[in-house]
């Protein structure tokens, strides 16, 4: 009915590689079954090996140490697979949870599409808030840039190639910590 695919990390784990907790939930220990190193799988990929009942949805949730499940995504018909971020919660002090086994899972749910299409919504607006976090970080490297009173107010100077150097900057942060963004607390 579905499968599982960690990007860059497995090869496609059919509902069968799953252990079926009852007839619409099953759990993937993923330390166990994909690396003990959890926190490098980034991306998930779940997809649909054929039709399911057009009112149904197949869900994918995450859970490591004593977070409860948090929803990453969804796939139905409509759309008969997807590439979703994993984003694993932490631990106490935000460290990552220890390795062992049944302590980092993959849960997937099969739901009514009206109820995963609600939770979709939030997914939204995850993405929205991400977006404001790219821009924030761009004010940011802008304001390091020397003002200059002009006519009564101030002017930044920048120099021509300001969105180069900037996105330069992100990408390195970006290719060292994924998540950078997503830890940060400051309010946007």
């Amino acid at each position: 009915m579905f499968g599982l695919l960690f990007v860059g990390c497995s090869f496609p784990i059919p509902a069968s590689g799953l252990q079926q907790v009852d007839p619409t939930h099953w759990v993937l220990d993923a330390c166990s079954a994909v690396r003990p190193d959890y926190w490098e799988l980034k991306e998930a990929t779940l997809f649909l090996s054929g039709p399911i009942d057009a009112a149904a949805a197949v869900g994918l949730y995450v859970r490591a140490g004593d977070s409860g499940w948090l929803y990453r995504g969804c796939v139905h018909n409509g759309r008969p697979s997807e590439v979703m971020p994993l984003q694993w919660p932490t631990g106490g002090g935000g460290d990552a949870v220890a390795p062992q086994p049944g302590a980092v899972q993959v849960g997937i749910s099969i739901e009514p599409l009206a109820e995963l299409s609600a939770k979709e919504g939030g997914r939204l607006g995850d993405k929205v808030d991400y977006a404001r976090r790219v821009g924030l970080d761009l004010v940011h490297f802008m304001g390091s840039f020397p003002t200059q009173a002009v006519n009564g107010g101030e002017v930044m100077l920048v120099p021509a190639n300001v969105m180069a150097l900037w996105f330069a900057k992100f990408e390195r942060k970006f290719r060292r910590d994924p998540d950078f963004l997503t830890r940060q607390r400051e309010n946007i």
